[in-house]
C-alpha cells in the first residue's frame, strides 16, 4: 500500500511536531485518525471532505484532537465528560467490572450520540449554517470519542483514570494516565523507529494486514442487539451494525487488570520493563493494536453511514436474495488503496 503525498504531508507534519507534554490529546487521536482515513471508501473520504471545514484538509487525523482544544468554553462545557467512562465497583488489578448504565453521559453514550446526529444528517440534509456546524462538531467528537474508548484508562474510574496514580518515566515524575496518553507511543516511535512517525504508521497498517490479521479480521464484528435493551439511541443507530462502543470499552477495562495496573508501584519506573512488556512483541505490540483497532472500526463506521455496500434485494426471476455489492472486504470493511 502506497499513500498519497498529500497524506504523507500532513502525517509527517502532525506526529513530528508532538511532544509528550500534548500527549494522547493529538498523538494517539492523529494516529487513530490516519489510520481510519486509509480505510475509508472514495465516496466516504469525499462526504467526509464536505462535511469538514476547509481547515481540515478532509483528513480525520487533524480533525480528530479538537474536541480536547476546545474544553474550556463555555459552549462546549457539556462534552467534558464524554471523554472517559467509569463503573461502580470497579478496582484493577484486584477486580474489573464494567456494568453499563444507559443513564450516564460517558464516552459510550457519547458514540451512540454522535453516530446518531451523523446518520439523522446524512437521512436529512442540514440546510442550515448552525446545522451544518452541528454536523461537522459531530463529525469530530465521533472521531475523537473512538480514539478515547480504546485507551484503557478512559474505561477506569480508579484513581480518576489513572490521573491521580503518580509514576515514574526515567528521571521524570508523570502519572499513569500520561504514560497511556503519550509516553508508550513517542518512546515506541523513539526506540523502534528512529523517530520517524510515519514509519510507526506504515507498520502499525502493515501489523494489521499481516501480524494481527486472524483478529483484525473480527474488530468490526460486535453483537447490536447488546446495545438494545434501555439504550436510549438503539433506534437511532440500528442501521450501524458495527457500532458497538459498550463491549469496546468493556474489552478495555479488561486490560486495566490485565496490563495497565498491574504491579502498580508508584516509584516504579514504567519506561523500563512495562514498557518492553506493552509495546513489544511478547503481547502482540498491544499499544499499537489498540490505535489501529480504534482506525479500523472508526472507518467501518462511517463507511456504514456514508457508503453502505448495496443491500440485498430479491431476484424476482428466482425468488431468492442475491448479493450486488462487489464483495472485497477485508477485517469486515472497506481497503483501500492510496496511490
Amino acid at each position: 500500500m502506497r499513500l498519497s503525498s498529500s497524506l504523507i504531508a500532513a502525517a509527517s507534519l502532525s506526529l513530528l511536531s508532538i511532544n509528550s507534554v500534548h500527549g494522547y490529546g493529538i498523538l494517539g487521536h492523529t494516529l487513530t485518525g490516519q489510520v481510519a482515513q486509509l480505510f475509508l471508501t472514495p465516496e466516504t473520504a469525499r462526504q467526509v471532505k464536505e462535511i469538514l471545514s476547509p481547515y481540515y484538509d478532509g483528513l480525520l487525523s487533524k480533525a480528530a484532537p479538537w474536541p480536547d482544544t476546545i474544553k474550556g468554553q463555555a459552549k462546549y462545557r457539556w462534552a467534558s465528560i464524554f471523554h472517559y467512562v467509569n463503573t461502580p465497583g470497579d478496582n484493577p488489578p484486584e477486580s474489573c467490572r464494567f456494568e453499563y448504565n444507559y443513564s450516564g453521559h460517558d464516552v459510550v453514550n457519547g458514540l451512540f450520540n454522535m453516530t446518531s446526529q451523523l446518520l439523522q444528517y446524512k437521512l436529512t440534509e442540514p440546510t442550515t449554517p448552525e446545522d451544518k456546524s452541528t454536523r461537522e462538531d459531530a463529525l469530530r467528537f465521533f472521531v475523537h470519542f473512538m480514539g478515547d474508548v480504546h485507551q484503557p484508562l478512559h474505561a477506569s474510574g480508579k484513581e480518576r483514570g489513572g490521573n491521580n496514580a503518580s509514576a515514574k518515566w526515567g528521571r521524570a515524575r508523570t502519572s499513569l494516565h500520561r504514560i497511556w496518553d503519550g509516553q508508550l507511543i513517542l518512546k515506541d516511535i523513539k526506540d523502534r523507529f528512529d523517530n520517524n512517525p510515519k514509519a510507526y504508521l506504515d507498520n502499525m497498517v502493515d501489523m494489521t494486514k499481516n501480524v494481527w490479521q486472524p483478529e483484525a479480521s473480527n474488530w468490526t464484528y460486535c453483537t447490536p442487539e447488546k446495545n438494545q435493551g434501555d439504550n436510549p439511541w438503539s433506534e437511532s443507530t440500528k442501521l450501524i451494525t458495527k457500532l458497538c462502543p459498550m463491549e469496546w470499552a468493556r474489552e478495555m477495562n479488561q486490560l486495566d487488570c490485565s496490563f495497565v495496573w498491574k504491579d502498580y508501584d508508584p516509584m516504579r519506573d514504567y519506561s523500563g520493563e512495562y514498557f518492553d512488556g506493552v509495546t513489544g512483541e511478547k503481547n502482540n505490540y498491544l499499544v499499537q493494536k489498540l490505535i489501529a483497532m480504534s482506525g479500523v472500526r472508526m472507518a467501518a463506521i462511517l463507511n456504514d453511514i456514508y457508503d453502505p455496500p448495496v443491500p440485498r434485494t430479491r431476484n424476482p426471476l428466482k425468488d431468492q436474495y442475491r448479493d450486488e455489492a462487489i464483495v472485497d472486504l477485508p477485517y469486515n470493511i472497506r481497503f483501500v488503496k492510496q496511490e
